[in-house]
């Protein structure tokens, strides 16, 4: 006879229901390591790797995004080597550290490790199986730990009392704020909860005001290292973007919105809500089975409450790029775990043991569950489904069937982003170009700088701060200073591209040159068009005895002109 565990399954059954979703999330993640970087993740990369050889960001490369996430890529590299697959394997490896915060908030809401492990696995697996290669690597994707750590302190501080716990949730909430500022959206709404409920139970305010004591130093804590860090190596270049930029004329450039008003922005929602509908469904049924078995599940509130302050993060950017909608993932797939479990424990109470129990000999009155079974199963094999071509097409270019121009078309984004065209124009300015001399690449492509291995002739490593508000004086003075920087390291190339768009440059770079008139004389003055590479146009400097640079006077002249 077949040896038996005490839940009646067969002792070879046990090992293989522990080693099957470890398979399947080896399985999602294979081709996420052979993803490229695009344009985001081109500028997270060159400044990391410029702040490993001595440069700080915003002094040094001026982009948008807070610095936690060029951190990050540098850890990336040091442990893995400067290359595209090093970020790819790190973030395979980060989703497992995402879920393991998950496992730890789930387990303290729930008490119940089977919840705990199953909302860790199916985060980590929706990570590997949907986000898409210009989505995943991002701040939101690195800010999911620290985010889902400070709502675990909340719920811990309630059930202990303790004050580690508070300075825990502190700490993480300061530290997320350098990964994106909406962080602050559900931090806040995790303390509003906390206090509601110290509130319902009759806690003295003396005690909810020791506890923002406890919050506010481990905010500190958090947020001043790299705080002072900044001090001197670019806060105040920082602090300038975000005024120009993060709320204003960022915050009114379109997103993914193609037209105005609510439908537009619900049409865009309604695709993510047929690319995830499997997580959907689950995770609305665990909403439901907590708020109707409140006392059942205790704390489970603070799910909810992640959820809906998650989304509003998300709401509150205006883009909805799916990276935005990453960190949604972590309470969605612990109320996702929740439903499964509940169906669960509905089905092996009916049974005493379902897999080992016909279908036939189920109880008449167990329709709901059979058809939640049969939906479950069916929305799984459409998920799959919907996934088969990219796993074909990764196979055959590992055999070998599939060259690397076939297998990098499916990461073009229209005309908007090409893979090999990035790649060759790299490979142009690596073949022509000294390791020593610089580059001035006019538009939103710093992925070049980084592939080709060579440094920006200026700081401005994004075109869209040098257009605009022509009358404005901080873009005039922008407009200087850039002249400056090119003037003085003489780029041994200028790249123009043609169409990369972004919500700041929604023509393209290309498109806008013609409002920088300076550097079209430039252009004009000391340099010759040498190729084309498809969207890139390569103008090499001229030798001297052609031409020279303009003189610092000449280009004060120009720019006031």
């Amino acid at each position: 006879m077949t040896a038996q565990s005490r839940d009646g399954l067969p002792n070879w059954v046990r090992p293989l229901l522990c080693t099957a979703p470890l398979a399947l999330l080896a399985v999602a993640a294979l081709p996420t390591l052979l993803y490229p970087l695009t344009r985001d993740q081109g500028a997270y990369a060159y400044i990391a790797d410029l702040m490993m050889k001595g440069g700080a960001p915003y002094r040094d490369a001026l982009d948008l995004k807070p610095p936690a996430v060029y951190l990050v890529y540098g850890l990336a590299f040091a442990l893995f080597g400067r290359s595209e697959f090093a970020v790819r394997l790190f973030d395979v490896l980060y989703a497992l550290v995402s879920g393991a915060s998950i496992y730890l908030l789930a387990h303290e809401v729930f008490h119940d490790r089977r919840i705990a492990a199953l909302s860790a696995w199916i985060y980590a697996f929706c990570y590997y199986l949907w986000i898409h290669f210009y989505a995943a690597a991002n701040p939101e994707s690195f800010m999911v730990p620290v985010l889902t750590t400070s709502v675990l302190g909340t719920v811990r501080a309630l059930r202990t009392r303790t004050r580690n716990s508070l300075l825990l949730a502190g700490v993480a909430a300061g530290f997320a704020f350098w990964f994106k500022p909406t962080a602050g959206v559900v931090v806040v709404a995790a303390l509003a909860w906390m206090v509601l409920t110290m509130w319902q139970e009759q806690r003295r305010m003396s005690s909810v005001l020791r506890n923002f004591t406890f919050v506010i130093l481990g905010g500190l804590l958090g947020f001043l290292p790299i705080a002072l860090y900044l001090y001197g190596h670019g806060l105040g270049e920082l602090m300038e973007l975000w005024r120009d930029y993060g709320t204003g004329a960022y915050v009114g450039a379109r997103g993914l919105a193609l037209g105005e008003g609510p439908l537009a922005v619900l049409d865009v929602i309604m695709g993510y809500l047929r690319h995830w509908q499997l997580l959907v469904w689950l995770s609305l049924a665990g909403v439901l089975g907590i708020l109707v078995g409140r006392e059942r599940y205790g704390r489970a509130e603070a799910v909810v409450v992640y959820l809906l302050s998650t989304l509003a993060a998300t709401l509150l950017q205006g883009k909805l790029f799916e990276y935005h909608w990453i960190p949604v993932l972590a309470p969605a797939a612990i109320l996702a775990a929740v439903a499964l479990a509940g169906l669960a424990s509905e089905i092996s109470g009916q049974t005493k043991n379902p897999l080992r129990t016909p279908l036939s000999a189920w109880p008449a009155t167990d329709m709901r569950t059979l058809f939640a079974v049969i939906v479950l199963v069916g929305l799984l094999l459409w998920t799959g489904y919907d996934q088969l071509a990219r796993y074909r097409q990764t196979a055959a270019y590992l055999a070998g069937r599939m060259s690397e121009e076939q297998y990098s078309a499916q990461f073009d984004i229209g005309t908007d982003f090409s893979r090999m065209g990035t790649l060759r124009a790299a490979t142009y300015l690596r073949e022509h170009t000294e390791p020593d001399e610089t580059v001035l690449i006019w538009g939103a492509e710093p992925l070049v700088l980084f592939l080709s291995e060579r440094r920006s002739a200026t700081k401005y490593i994004f075109s869209y701060m040098l257009v605009g508000d022509d009358g404005s004086p901080r873009v005039k003075a922008r407009r200087q200073d850039f002249l400056d920087d090119v003037r003085k390291a003489e780029p041994a190339y200028v790249v123009v591209v043609e169409r990369d768009i972004t919500p700041l440059t929604p023509a393209g770079s290309l498109a806008q040159l013609d409002e920088f008139p300076a550097l079209k004389i430039l252009l004009d003055t000391a340099y010759y068009r040498d190729a084309q590479v498809e969207d890139y146009l390569f103008y090499r400097r001229k030798a001297r005895d052609r031409a020279s640079f303009m003189t610092s006077d000449e280009e004060s002249f120009i720019c006031q002109a």
